[in-house]
């Protein structure tokens, strides 16, 4: 795969009709397969952490703490993935492409910005096959990374949540368990009350 810098623009109106008839059913095809690949992946990697707990022995651990290994190991992927594709870039065509440049065009590329300050030389069908296989793969990479903070923010807001709850059930045992001395020392003073009127 060859790089260089962004020739100048001809717009052809077949391929301007071919960006439009692909935006619209692409984008949304687009966007539920990275959402199904990825939380795919997120299940398979949330298996595999219960697996491990259970042939170590160890109990269940807290939902944030798996969801927290989750975001760890996706991250782990996202950023092995990056590397390894850099450098094939950059072993591929050491002459134009340092690695720098190459890491800056896989994540330019795979978070769909897309500056087009770098672009392809190599327009055969293998090399432009290869760089769809590559993105997608770093897409489904990206969502997933993703899809694990969101998993893990629901984690956080549910740990909160019940945190909140233990608090408020603690503090009206608190008040019923006042209460119910409060009442019984007023019960006891009544009593004395009463007998001391009686006696006189």
């Amino acid at each position: 795969m060859k790089t260089s810098n962004f020739p100048v623009l001809c717009v052809d109106t077949t391929a301007l009709l071919f960006v439009l008839v692909y935006t619209i059913p692409g984008m949304l095809i687009m966007m539920s397969y990275l959402n199904i690949f990825s939380t795919c992946i997120l299940i398979i990697l949330r298996k595999i952490i219960k697996l491990i707990r259970r042939l170590s022995n160890q109990k269940k651990m807290p939902d944030i703490v798996e969801q927290g290994i989750v975001l760890g190991i996706s991250l782990l992927f996202l950023f092995a993935y990056l590397l390894i594709m850099a450098t094939l870039m950059h072993l591929n065509n050491p002459e134009n492409d340092t690695f720098v440049m190459s890491l800056y065009f896989y994540v330019i590329s795979m978070t769909t910005v897309g500056f087009g300050d770098i672009t392809l030389i190599d327009h055969t069908v293998l090399a432009l096959i290869r760089v769809l296989f590559v993105f997608c793969i770093g897409l489904v990479m990206v969502s997933l990374v993703f899809n694990a903070i969101r998993e893990l923010a629901a984690a956080y807001q549910r740990r909160l949540l019940e945190l909140s709850h233990s608090v408020v059930n603690k503090t009206l045992e608190l008040a019923k368990s006042h209460k119910m001395k409060t009442l019984g020392s007023n019960a006891i003073t009544n009593g004395e009350d009463t007998i001391n009127t009686e006696i006189h």
